[in-house]
């Protein structure tokens, strides 16, 4: 049974939805997260999960959107999301090629203390934040932590030993060193499966899809040495014990 924990099937690149799901079905993928990005994209995500049981929710606000939205209406998104009772957060995060990171670390915090307050993970997008993503969550004591497509330093690995963080690894860790050296570094009691569909996909220039997911668990296999059957169980254990 595989699991994808990030995804967004909302995009407007999945014109063929149904023939996607069956994919990954056949592929034995048995949950997709998929994320919502924006008060749009989440009120998406929750039609798709009412169409598709494989679908599960996750709502939350995509940092480089934070700076086209006032703050009563970011607030106001905060308190129907608590409302919608997803089983995470996501997409939030720090994205520092974006401006305003006063606000984005504001939502950040609040979306952070959210979680804890509903008792359910966070899904973290953390690009050229990555430090900065760790001293919050260092501060603000964070739990259930999920870091999506991590590309920060592998020193910062150090730090989140004493963090609830687990590490979500996309299909281009087929052509990618760094997510090979993270994979290699980190436990596999911290590893999840993602795909960021329609993104990230393990032949470049493709659209990513769930059914890809087997791709990365293949490769942790074989970066671990182990059995392809004992990762599939290990990162589903993971799935089980965050959600």
């Amino acid at each position: 049974m595989y699991i994808d924990v990030h995804a967004h099937l909302d995009d407007e690149k999945f014109t063929d939805l149904d023939k996607v799901i069956q994919r990954a079905q056949k592929n034995k993928v048995v949950a997709i997260i998929n994320n919502g990005a924006s008060p749009t994209r989440n009120r998406k995500t929750l039609e798709l999960a009412k169409k598709y049981k494989i679908i599960k929710v996750a709502l939350g606000f995509y940092p480089g959107h934070i700076q086209d939205y006032k703050d009563s209406e970011i607030e106001n998104e905060l308190k129907w999301i608590e409302k919608q009772k997803p089983i995470a957060l996501g997409e939030i995060g720090l994205d520092f090629t974006y401006e305003d990171h006063e606000k984005q670390e504001k939502y950040f915090r609040k979306f952070i203390s959210l979680g804890k307050k509903l008792n359910i993970p966070i899904i973290v997008h953390t690009r050229k934040a990555e430090k900065r993503v760790i001293e919050i969550l260092e501060q603000e004591k964070a739990k259930k932590v999920i870091l999506h497509c991590f590309s920060g330093k592998h020193k910062l690995l150090k730090r989140t030993e004493l963090l609830d963080v687990y590490f979500s690894i996309p299909p281009i860790i087929v052509h990618s060193r760094h997510f090979q050296e993270l994979v290699a570094k980190v436990p596999l009691t911290r590893l999840l499966t993602e795909t960021d569909s329609p993104w990230m996909a393990p032949v470049k220039q493709e659209r990513n899809e769930p059914a890809n997911i087997v791709v990365t668990v293949k490769e942790i296999a074989k970066i671990k040495k182990l059995e392809q059957g004992e990762v599939m169980k290990a990162i589903f254990s993971n799935y089980q014990k965050l959600f």
